[in-house]
């Protein structure tokens, strides 16, 4: 079963000491984003990140509205990230380890095309591997490689940047984000969220 994002961006429009409340901005459009979600938050952190703002909990002053919109037992990983923590994130930099999942290509006249990453793969790999290589790619170097025909595999260190080149829709919302930080104030700008799994 997958893991997706719920919650909303709260915004004090009348600075610190003010009841947070609910922006009329929906997370609905961002997708199963692994990556982000272990950036960000430390939730299916496959990529070995060193998240922003994992664990933290719902907010003691969190608004009515963010709090209705909590539904089902299963939600967890609760926890917020403010808008200055956000603008401080160093997008050039590098996962202090090689991602779990072990990255596939295929091979073209045009150089290598990017498939997809997983956590196992199937026979073709273990062929090239042996049937009992460790599907993990933090267990190898940065760099390993495996090819057979057409394909390759390679364990890799992601940068922060992988993240938002993959993801239009969290740029979407982090550009959202600031507008409403330019006008209220970093700190009067957070990030709550939880997980469904």
């Amino acid at each position: 079963m997958g893991t997706d994002i719920a919650g909303g961006v709260e915004g004090r429009p009348n600075g610190p000491g003010s009841p947070w409340r609910l922006a009329d901005i929906s997370l609905d459009a961002l997708p199963r984003h692994y990556d982000a979600f272990g950036l960000l938050f430390g939730v299916r952190n496959y990529a070995g990140f060193e998240p922003v703002a994992p664990g933290r909990g719902l907010p003691d002053d969190a608004s009515p509205e963010l709090l209705g919109l909590q539904l089902a037992d299963s939600e967890h990983g609760h926890t917020w990230v403010s808008w200055t923590e956000l603008a401080h994130i160093d997008w050039s930099a590098q996962a202090p380890r090689v991602d779990d999942r072990i990255h596939e290509y295929k091979l073209t006249s045009e150089g290598p095309r990017f498939i997809g990453k997983a956590g196992h793969h199937g026979h073709a790999w273990r062929a090239v591997a042996g049937e009992h290589a460790d599907p993990k790619g933090s267990s190898y170097p940065e760099g390993t490689e495996w090819r057979a025909g057409d394909r390759m595999w390679r364990a890799e260190r992601l940068t922060h940047a992988d993240v938002l080149r993959a993801d239009p829709e969290l740029r979407a919302l982090l550009n959202t984000m600031r507008d409403l930080a330019e006008r209220h104030g970093g700190d009067n700008v957070r990030l709550v969220v939880w997980f469904d799994s």
